[in-house]
C-alpha cells in the first residue's frame, strides 16, 4: 500500500464522530495538550529563575573575586588578616588589566547597625565610586559602572562621600530611614576588643585596658533596590576611605578585589592567566569565579530542572496509554474493514502504519495545542498569580522566599522542540500495540467478524 492511501485512511479513522471512541480520542488529545503545556511552563519557569538568578548574582557581585588567604596574614604579622594593603590591591588591579579585564578594590564586612535603641547586624560593601568609573570600562566618557548602584537608586542621590551611606529600601523601611536620616555603625573589631576570656575561669569579662570608643555616625544619602530580596535586606554601601576609617585600616585597604571580564560565561582563559601571573609575582590571592562561589545553588537548580522534566514527562505517558485504549477499540470496530483491505492486497506493514499514524496525529495535535497553551500561561503568568492570590487570599510567590519581585520565566525553544519530539514519539509508540494487533489479523477471520 502506498503512503497516500495509508495517510488518507489514518486521517479518516482519526476524524471525530459521535461515538465513545471520538470522546476518548478527544480526551487523549487534551491529556497531551496539558502534559506538554505543564512541561513547557515548568521548564520555562526553572530556566527563567536560573537566568534571573545568574543576572542578579552578576549584578550584585562580580565575575570573579580575589581574597587574601588568612594563613598568609598569619605569616606576615604586619598586615591585617584577610586585608589587602593599598599597594597589594594596586598590583593586583594592574595584573587583571594586563589580561584585558578590570578590577576594583572593595571592602566587604559585617557591621552592627544602630538606629536609636534598635540594633541589627548588616553587611557593608565599600568602594571608591570614582575608581568604578574607569575609562577602560566603556560607556560615555567612562561613566559605565561595574557596581550599578546608580541604576538601583530609588530615592536621594548616590553620595558615598564623607560620613555618607546608602541603604536599601528594605533597611530603610525596617528602621524608618529617609534621605538625610542619621544612623550609627559599630565595627566588629572594636566591639571584640571590649571583652576577653578569663584564662582561669573561662568566662568572658571586660578587658582591663579596653579603650572607650564611640560608634561612627553617618547620614543616609539615598536608598536603592536591586530587586533581590536576600541582598537588599542586608547590604549597605559606603565609600572605601570611610569604611577604612571605620575599621581602623589604612586608606585604600580592601578585603576583596572584584574582577570583571567581557564574557562571564566563558572566562576560563582569563582566570588562568590572572592566576598564573599572581603566582609568578608572589601576590597573596585566592581567585574564585562567580560560578565557583555559587556552584551549589546553580547545581541544585540544574538538577531540579532535569528531575522535574523526568517526572512530568509521565503526564504525556499517561496520555499515550489512553491512545492505546482508544485505538484498541478502533481496531475492534474496524475488523471487517481491515480484513477487506488485506484481501485487496494491503500488507501487514501498511495496516500497521495506518494506526501508528493515528497515534502520530494525536501527538502532533496535542503538542501543538500544548505549545500554544504553555505560551499563553507564561505570557499571562503574573495575571494568573494575581487572580490566584485574590481567590485564595494567600501570596503565591512571596519575594521573601523566592528572592524576586515577580515570577521569572524564559521559554527556550530548543527545550520546546525536545518536549514536542518526545511527546509525539510517546504517542506514536502508544499506538504500537493496537497497530500490531491490526497487522496480525487474519483476513478470512476478519471478514467473518460480526
Amino acid at each position: 500500500m502506498k503512503p497516500g492511501p495509508e495517510l488518507f485512511l489514518a486521517w479518516r479513522y482519526f476524524q471525530p464522530k459521535r461515538s465513545a471512541v471520538s470522546v476518548i480520542t478527544l480526551i487523549s488529545i487534551v491529556g497531551v495538550v496539558l502534559g506538554v503545556a505543564v512541561l513547557i511552563v515548568v521548564l520555562a519557569v526553572m530556566t527563567g529563575f536560573t537566568d534571573h538568578l545568574k543576572g542578579k548574582l552578576l549584578e550584585t557581585g562580580a565575575h570573579a573575586q580575589i581574597r587574601k588567604p588568612v594563613a598568609y596574614s598569619d605569616r606576615h604579622p604586619g598586615g591585617a588578616a584577610g586585608v589587602f594593603s593599598p599597594e597589594e590591591a594596586e598590583d593586583i588591579v594592574k595584573i587583571v588589566r594586563k589580561h584585558g579585564g578590570d578590577a576594583l578594590p572593595v571592602l566587604v564586612s559585617p557591621v552592627l547597625l544602630q538606629v536609636n535603641d534598635n540594633f541589627a547586624p548588616k553587611g557593608l560593601i565599600a568602594y571608591d565610586p570614582e575608581s568604578d568609573r574607569h575609562p577602560n570600562r566603556g560607556g560615555a566618557e567612562g561613566e559605565h559602572e561595574r557596581i550599578p548602584l546608580s541604576g538601583a537608586m530609588r530615592s536621594g542621590v548616590m553620595d558615598l562621600g564623607k560620613a555618607r551611606i546608602v541603604v536599601s529600601e528594605i533597611i530603610a523601611r525596617e528602621f524608618g530611614l529617609f534621605p538625610q536620616s542619621k544612623l550609627l555603625l559599630h565595627a566588629p573589631s572594636h566591639l571584640a576588643r571590649l571583652i576577653e576570656r578569663d584564662r582561669e575561669t573561662g568566662k568572658y569579662k571586660i578587658t582591663e585596658d579596653a579603650e572607650l570608643y564611640l560608634p561612627k555616625e553617618y547620614t543616609v544619602s539615598g536608598t536603592f533596590s536591586f530587586d533581590k530580596y536576600d541582598f537588599d535586606k542586608d547590604i549597605m554601601f559606603m565609600g572605601l576611605d570611610e569604611a577604612d576609617e571605620l575599621f581602623g585600616l589604612d586608606y585604600g585597604a580592601a578585603t576583596h578585589i572584584y574582577l570583571w571580564t567581557d564574557d562571564p560565561f566563558d572566562m576560563e582563559r582569563f582566570v588562568d592567566g590572572v592566576r598564573r601571573d599572581l603566582q609568578l609575582q608572589g601576590c597573596p590571592a585566592d581567585l574564585r569565579t562567580w560560578k565557583d562561589m555559587h556552584s551549589r545553588i546553580l547545581g541544585v537548580l540544574a538538577v531540579e530542572k532535569n528531575m522535574q522534566f523526568f517526572l512530568l514527562i509521565f503526564i504525556v505517558l499517561v496520555a499515550a496509554f489512553s491512545i492505546a485504549n482508544t485505538l484498541i477499540t478502533t481496531v475492534i470496530q474496524k475488523t471487517k474493514e481491515i480484513g477487506l483491505l488485506k484481501s485487496m492486497g494491503a500488507s501487514s506493514g501498511g495496516i500497521m502504519r495506518i494506526f501508528l499514524l493515528q497515534g502520530f496525529f494525536v501527538g502532533l495535535m496535542g503538542s501543538a495545542g500544548g505549545v500554544v497553551l504553555g505560551w499563553l500561561v507564561i505570557h499571562f503568568r503574573m495575571k494568573i498569580l494575581y487572580a490566584m492570590r485574590f481567590l485564595t487570599g494567600q501570596e503565591i510567590f512571596p519575594k521573601e522566599v523566592y528572592l524576586f519581585r515577580e515570577l521569572p520565566a524564559h521559554i527556550v525553544w530548543s527545550d520546546v522542540a525536545v518536549i514536542c519530539v518526545i511527546s509525539i514519539l510517546l504517542c506514536t509508540c502508544g499506538a504500537l500495540v493496537p497497530a500490531l494487533r491490526a497487522a496480525c489479523l487474519d483476513p478470512a477471520k476478519a471478514l467473518r467478524y460480526e
